[in-house]
């Protein structure tokens, strides 16, 4: 008997260390497929100063005694980041959809409420008309206090405790509105919890349903869960057409080319991107082409060992009335280029408010043990040769949110952006 449980106790300490070494093994490969992959494929070959080799060499005995996937993957992400650049991580293989990116365009129930940080406060800028909220009597202006249980200063001193490149603060508040935004999305027919203060700083408790959303879900990227994408159109005052849309995806191409050319005759556009986390190139450069009547250089890709110029040609019958572009803090990734760029030739005026400088193009690898690794492989440059990245786009009036406003209705931006118009 003392033999048979030796035995046993000899097998498992076996099965236990060939675990381990397998551990080890996969572990070391994840490492260099991402090591190497920045090697040879980052943009800038100097890594910023950076000493690559020396990261490796310091991040190896860490990654590869890791024994689970949180421990490997913070390894994993402290090293990329210290390149400090955008569209830069890992993710395990037992990510969320939105652990990507905006939660808004994932997940599938929704309480209808937008929001952004203002002066530290959770304000509620827009509240959908059919939205369990707008029926609950919430609306823009209020101040969230807490969701779920936790508090809004909760959330935004955990994302302030973990910050993600670019370092600044506008990336900060982007990335805490984005968590306290993800706390209003889930499962459909589940309940969300907040506690908030209404245009009489009256406080209250509710809970609210969230909802199906009614729009379908689309796929883009190969490798990435598919999203949602959504349009919105009308003429304002007669001479102003407005044309909102939340991400560059391909599904909304022709209906965006279609509304512009619907609206050729109107003398004043506003396209609002904000709140627009990004999306396709072809998207946004086929949409900038409606807005040019001549062959214009538009960007310039920085790459490992060249520089990629992007120009655009013009559509038929471009639209050539004046035209200005909504941006603020969640405006991200493509919205940025789109917007930096129609600044830098001169097409657009740009209002609302500086976005944080995540604008950089990337490339997906699915990594061998299921998760996913996004790194940059160009710089994004406007035609003057103006880096965005971390630095973002300066608007030409910045205008902030503002709460006094948005308790009567009134939003500030589109006001301004109405008001320059008519000029």
């Amino acid at each position: 008997m003392k033999k048979i449980l030796f035995l046993l106790s000899l097998l498992t300490t076996l099965m236990a260390a060939c675990n381990g070494q397998n551990r080890k093994t996969q572990n070391l490969g994840i490492l260099n497929l991402v090591w190497n992959t920045i090697n040879t494929e980052y943009f800038d070959s100097t890594f910023n100063g950076l000493n690559w080799q020396a990261e490796y060499d310091h991040y190896k005995p860490f990654i590869e005694a890791s024994d689970n996937n949180d421990t490997l993957y913070h390894y994993l992400n402290q090293m990329l980041f210290k390149l400090n650049v955008s569209h830069l991580f890992a993710l395990p293989p037992d990510y969320e959809d939105d652990d990507i990116g905006a939660p808004q365009l994932f997940l599938d129930g929704t309480v209808g409420i937008d929001l952004r940080l203002v002066n530290d406060a959770a304000l509620v800028t827009s509240v959908g008309k059919n939205s369990s909220a707008f029926q609950a009597g919430i609306r823009p202006g209020y101040t969230l206090l807490e969701v779920n249980g936790k508090t809004i200063n909760s959330i935004v001193a955990e994302r302030m405790a973990e910050p993600v490149p670019p370092f600044n603060e506008r990336n900060i508040r982007l990335l805490s509105t984005e968590n306290i935004i993800r706390e209003l999305y889930g499962t459909p027919n589940d309940t969300v919890d907040i506690r908030y203060l209404d245009a009489m700083n009256s406080e209250h408790h509710i809970s609210l349903l969230l909802k199906e959303r009614s729009i379908e879900k689309v796929s883009f990227i190969p490798d990435l869960p598919p999203m949602y994408a959504s349009l919105e159109k009308r003429i304002i005052n007669d001479n102003i057409a407005y044309i909102r849309f939340d991400v560059f995806l391909p599904v909304l191409l022709d209906t965006i080319i279609r509304s512009i050319e619907t609206y050729h005759n109107i003398p004043n556009m506003i396209i609002d991107i904000r709140g627009n986390p990004g999306g396709d190139f072809n998207t946004r450069r086929t949409i900038a082409e409606q807005f040019v009547s001549e062959r214009t250089l538009f960007w310039r890709y920085q790459r490992r060992n060249d520089v990629n110029e992007v120009f655009l040609n013009p559509a038929g019958e471009p639209y050539s009335g004046k035209l200005v572009i909504l941006i603020d803090e969640l405006s991200s990734s493509s919205s940025e280029e789109f917007a930096g760029a129609m600044k830098a030739i001169g097409r657009a005026a740009i209002i609302g408010q500086r976005t944080a400088g995540k604008v950089l193009t990337m490339e997906v690898v699915q990594l061998p043990d299921g998760g996913l690794f996004v790194y940059p492989n160009q710089q994004t440059r406007t035609s003057k040769n103006e880096v965005l990245e971390a630095v973002g786009v300066i608007p030409d009036i910045v205008v902030d949110w503002n709460k006094d406003d948005l308790l009567k209705g009134i939003d500030t931006q589109l006001e301004k952006a109405i008001e320059y118009l008519n000029k």
